[in-house]
């Protein structure tokens, strides 16, 4: 039995790894519309930020975030960031959302929102 901890062990351990691949059921997505505070991630880990709003509407979830400490948006001049997905590529674990595209994809769209000064970074999400 003691040699078989340490394999099981490693094997919580990367089941507990994977990456989450549910999408939104619609009881979670009324009841994100009400959340605020949830921590939002890319799908390698990074933090994006902290949501200050979520609106579900016409099969679409625009989520309203806000940059804090240790954000891969840290540095964007204190814009807000708002990300349009649809629900099977958002994913809720606990208190955390998880998106369905790493940091570089994340970095590339919002690149090209930086036009106004005044206007939040803007990621469209919607392609498959």
């Amino acid at each position: 039995m003691p040699r078989l901890l340490p394999a099981l062990l490693c094997l919580l351990l990367a089941v507990t790894a994977l990456p989450a691949r549910a999408e939104l059921t619609d009881a979670q997505q009324a009841a994100l519309e009400e959340a605020r505070d949830l921590r939002v991630f890319a799908s390698d880990g990074a933090f994006v930020g902290v949501t200050n709003g979520i609106s579900v509407q016409d099969g679409r979830v625009r989520l309203f975030i806000v940059p804090r400490q240790g954000s891969i948006f840290r540095f964007s001049g204190g814009k807000d960031v708002v990300v349009t997905t649809l629900p099977r590529k958002l994913t809720q674990r606990s208190t955390d959302l998880i998106l369905n595209a790493d940091t570089t994809r994340l970095r590339i769209k919002a690149s090209g929102s930086f036009t106004d000064d005044s206007a939040p970074l803007t990621i469209l999400l919607l392609s498959p």
